[in-house]
């Protein structure tokens, strides 16, 4: 099987040949070490670099040849989001407006959003989102064009996107105090992600990968009710309509799913990545419940056995993995993020290696 057909027929809950394999991002750092060469800038923020920034034919290259080596089936992409330097703090950290309209710090390891576009209740109705044509796609071609990666796409959605705009607090208050004007500016994000998520398609991706970090490690942030009637509700229609342009959709979402797996699959996500088995997320539970309905995304930790643990137990936690869940079609195999600079090389490369040896054994 392609790579392509690999992916599709995973998140199909079909039958693989072996099972699939990638990561949201793999940080410049560790492809420095596979490779041996020098990734200009590799010690800056490599995630607002990968949202923002354009691919030189360089990074682009030693990017495609360290997921190659790994094995990986897809790549992760997004819609690029210009920045415009405006100024500099003390520590002489560049400050940034986006296409938002939002203003942060960016920092080796941090992001920090130090103003927000909506600051009184007002603004929601006034506010104006960003057009497709703001998005520049030059890195997303890039990927379809010139490799055999499976592209996924990836928009913030929902209800991580949403509270950046006011802040969680703010957020809070106006989900009980303004609650049809909160709701009407999550209608018109909505309609915002639609029509992204339709020009992503048309520029050829394969799968739309919506992003929202609604949890943490014991459950949501806010009811699962609220959560229906301000997020899923919008989402599921979303996803339906990704669906009638004949893709599937991939929900992130960190921390504790418990209360919500059932909604999500409600909405008809084709996958659910992440999966962090520190909160309290286990993968073969899961996947004995909602059998071929989902295909499971991930979920290697990153909190502790990646970063800390011995190739040998991350070799055997891949295996672990695929011998009680390889059979039962649906699984994608990845950390529950991103391979980050704190996970030492041999691991990233024990992990994505043992993948493919444990799909020979036990598939």
């Amino acid at each position: 099987m392609t790579h392509k057909e690999r992916m599709t027929a995973a998140l199909q809950c079909q039958p693989v040949d072996r099972i699939p394999h990638g990561e949201q991002m793999l940080h410049d750092v560790l492809i420095q070490k596979i490779l041996q060469v020098k990734m200009p800038r590799a010690d800056e923020n490599a995630l607002v670099r990968w949202m923002t920034e354009e691919l030189s034919d360089y990074q682009f290259d030693c990017h495609k040849k360290a997921r190659e080596f790994l094995g990986f089936d897809f790549i992760h992409v997004f819609p690029r989001e210009p920045w415009t330097k405006i100024g500099e703090t003390m520590e002489g950290y560049p400050v940034y407006r986006d296409i938002w309209g939002m203003e942060a710090i960016s920092t080796p390891f941090t992001y920090e959003v130090i103003k927000k576009p909506i600051e009184k209740p007002e603004d929601m109705k006034t506010y104006r989102f960003p057009t497709v044509d703001d998005f520049k796609y030059d890195n997303l071609r890039k990927w379809v064009n010139e490799s055999d990666f499976f592209v996924v796409c990836q928009i913030e959605t929902g209800f991580f996107k949403i509270n950046q705009f006011m802040g969680f607090d703010n957020y809070m208050f106006y989900l009980y105090e303004h609650r049809k004007e909160l709701l009407d500016f999550t209608a018109r994000f909505f309609d915002h992600v639609y029509h992204l998520a339709q020009r992503v398609i048309q520029e050829g991706v394969d799968c739309v990968w919506l992003s929202n970090d609604f949890a943490y490690n014991t459950g949501p942030f806010i009811s699962p009710q609220d959560l229906w009637e301000l997020d899923f509700s919008f989402m599921k229609e979303v996803v339906q309509k990704i669906h009638d342009l004949g893709k599937p959709a991939v929900l992130h979402a960190c921390g504790n799913q418990s209360l919500t797996l059932d909604m999500l699959v409600e909405t008809g996500i084709d996958g659910l990545h992440a999966l962090q088995p520190t909160a309290g997320n286990d993968l073969t539970q899961i996947k004995n419940k909602y059998g071929n309905q989902l295909c499971l995304i991930g979920n290697l930790d990153i909190s502790q056995l990646l970063p800390f643990g011995s190739p040998y137990e991350v070799n055997q936690a891949v295996k672990k993995i695929v011998q009680e869940n390889g059979k039962k079609n649906g699984l994608v195999i990845t950390t529950c993020n991103l391979l980050d600079q704190d996970i030492p090389v041999e691991n990233a490369i024990t992990m994505h290696l043992a993948v493919d040896r444990y799909s020979a054994l036990y598939l």
